[in-house]
This record gives C-alpha cells, sequence and structure tokens, in this order.
C-alpha cells in the first residue's frame, strides 16, 4: 500500500513519477493515462481542484472482475530509475503516499466522476482514483484500455464548427455587418463605450463589491437598457433571468428537445432537483450537446466588438447565469448578454422583445 491522500489537480493533470521526470514529456496517449519518461500523468475531469487518489503495488496484475465499478480503466508501463512518487503539475510532491522504489512497472488507473465537472474548478474531491502498480519484466507495451463508460478525453461523437476568433464584428456606416481585424477603429470605439459605461457614470450597484461586468458590456450595447434592468425589483429581476433563458434555447434550436424544454419547466418551477440528469451544470450540458449527434451545433456572429461564438453554447451560460448566480440583479445582466450573444448582431430584436415584456424604457 502506497498511500491515500487528497491530491490537488492543475490543468486537468496529476502524475505518478519521479521527481526530476519532466510531466510534460509525454510519448504517448490515452483517454486516462499519458505515459512518458520516468512517469504516467492521469488525466481528470476537473481543471482545478482536489480528487480523491489511493496508490497501491501489488506483486502482479490485479484481477479484471471489479472494472464494471468505474468510468474509465487504462493501463500502461511506467519505469525510472529513482523512486516514484504522487507529482502535482508544478513538481511538488503530494504528501501522503510511500514512496515506491525505482523499477519497471505496469501501472492501473481506475477512474470516477470524471464528467460530473467537467473543466470546473471545485473545492470538494468529486473524483475518485486508484493507481495500482506491480513490477514487471517485459517492455512497455502501451496504453491498454480496459474499459471506459465515460466521454472524458474521448474522440467527439460529432464535428463540431470552429468559430472564426481572428475577427471582430462591427456595423458599417450603412448598418451592414462586416468582420474585421480586432483593432478596427469600430471595434476600439465599442471597447471605449464599454470601459464608460455607455458614456454616463453607472448606478452605485453595478459598481460595488466585485462590480457587474457583464452590466458593463450591455451599457456599450444599450446603456438604457441596464438601467431599466437595475430599476426592477429583485423578483422582477429573476423572472428576466428566466425569461432570456427560454429565447436563448429557442433561438439555438435547443427547444426541439424534450430534455431541454424539461430543464426550463424545471428552472421556471424553481425545483432545480427535477431538472434532467445531464443538467446539474453548465459544463454537463455543454457535454450532452457537443456528443449528442440529434443536437445541431451552429456558429452565431459575435457582438458588437467580438467574435464569432457556438450559439448552443451561449444559450446554456443563459442557463447557468438564471441557476447559479446569487445575485439577482447580476444573473439578469449575465442572462441577458448570454442571450443576446446566442442571436449575435441581431441582439437589438432580443433587446426589443425584452422592453415589452418587461416595460423597460425605450432610447
Amino acid at each position: 500500500m502506497a498511500g491515500v491522500a487528497p491530491v490537488q489537480v492543475d490543468h486537468h493533470q496529476f502524475s505518478v513519477g519521479a521527481v526530476d521526470a519532466d510531466t510534460l514529456d509525454t510519448r504517448d496517449e490515452g483517454t486516462l493515462l499519458c505515459p512518458g519518461p520516468g512517469f504516467v500523468t492521469v488525466l481528470t475531469g476537473i481543471a482545478y481542484g482536489p480528487v480523491s487518489v489511493t496508490v497501491v503495488t501489488t506483486d502482479a496484475a490485479p484481477e479484471d472482475n471489479d472494472l464494471a465499478e468505474w468510468e474509465a480503466v487504462e493501463e500502461a508501463g511506467l519505469e525510472s530509475a529513482g523512486e516514484l512518487r504522487v507529482l502535482r503539475l508544478d513538481g511538488e510532491v503530494v504528501p501522503g503516499f510511500e514512496p515506491i522504489p525505482p523499477g519497471r512497472y505496469r501501472i492501473r488507473a481506475y477512474a470516477r466522476g470524471r464528467d460530473d465537472n467537467w473543466d470546473l474548478e471545485v473545492a470538494e474531491p468529486p473524483e475518485t482514483y486508484r493507481l495500482v502498480l506491480w513490477p514487471t519484466t517485459e517492455a512497455d507495451n502501451g496504453i491498454r484500455q480496459l474499459h471506459k463508460t465515460d466521454t472524458a478525453y474521448s474522440a467527439p461523437a460529432k464535428a463540431l464548427p470552429i468559430p472564426d476568433y481572428d475577427r471582430s464584428y462591427i456595423r458599417d456606416a450603412d448598418g451592414l455587418v462586416q468582420r474585421v481585424p480586432h483593432d478596427h477603429p469600430d471595434v476600439k470605439a465599442f471597447h471605449e463605450r464599454v470601459a464608460t459605461w455607455g458614456g454616463r457614470p453607472p448606478a452605485h450597484v453595478l459598481t460595488a463589491g466585485f462590480g457587474n461586468y457583464d452590466a458593463q458590456v450591455l451599457s456599450g450595447l444599450d446603456r438604457d437598457l441596464v438601467d431599466g434592468i437595475v430599476a426592477l425589483s429583485p423578483a422582477r429581476q429573476r423572472e428576466l433571468a428566466r425569461w432570456c433563458v427560454h429565447r436563448a434555447f429557442e433561438r439555438a434550436g435547443l427547444t426541439e428537445f424534450a430534455d431541454f424544454r424539461a430543464g426550463l419547466a424545471a428552472l421556471d418551477a424553481g425545483d432545480h432537483a427535477a431538472a434532467p440528469p445531464d443538467f446539474g451544470n453548465g459544463s454537463q450540458i455543454v457535454t450532452r450537446i457537443d456528443t449528442d449527434p440529434e443536437i445541431p451545433v451552429t456558429i452565431v456572429s459575435g457582438l458588437p466588438g467580438n467574435t464569432e461564438q457556438i450559439q448552443q453554447h451561449k444559450a446554456v451560460w443563459a442557463y447557468s447565469a438564471a441557476t447559479d448566480i446569487d445575485d439577482p440583479l447580476k444573473a439578469a445582466c449575465c442572462a441577458v448578454r448570454a442571450a443576446a450573444t446566442t442571436y449575435g448582431m441581431d441582439y437589438p430584436e432580443l433587446f426589443d422583445a425584452l422592453r415589452t415584456e418587461f416595460h423597460l424604457p425605450t432610447p
């Protein structure tokens, strides 16, 4: 037994290897393990935070009778002239694990929970790993996948479109939509409007604490709209956030699918627990969108001064704003900005409908 302890993950990974190994020098890549000279890197679902890790040493390969209890199981070779330690990405040795003597080993990694908080930063361990090492005299025969039911690091189930991040959107003097370099004068002018809150000082509630950047961006688009949102009661701001999620899902074509409609119904009822399983957090919903071949994934033009975006991802951003942000005003502003992004350069359509629905002032 080498130990049981939490391991702090950085950039989706931690490693087992010699303290002087270059853990970025991977030579092969699996969906759970990436081996290299003197180390093996373990790929995690979370981006940052702790995971639960157990390391076990045995005299021989483990049995295969418990594979179904895990969501991913892979094996790889690991050979080192130095002691093997559990390492963070920065090379720091993780306490709680006994050093493993130098030698040639096979390592089998078992993982569970990688899909649940994909690409998020967490404070408590949501993922469990078991690493079993045993000595071998055989030459390394690469990565062997024994079991996999999670989606982490799997090949995409469908080809995803790639937004153009090299140019920003504007309307020219004739009102026509154009894509231009990021340093175009009109792009700079828009960002100046954002920096100045649309040309007049913002309400104190928008700058208190950590501020409200979503409201600041919206001020560059339509300052009067922002002032109208600020004037709403907290209950109406919450209602506005939910309304924006509906508009974003509709615009992105997600209301064609029963579970997305069920997610909206749970949102309206204030019963997050009633949402479909894939609606546990925004990351899970995005994974569902990116892997379900039935759901279209489309590019939408950016808002003024911004690049193209994936429309369905921004609809999920609106949902997360309505469900995860505690402050009603911040939730409303974030949901409006996200929903507006699903409209791209047609965002005035959303703003007009929003004004009508919530009796907000017109410019």
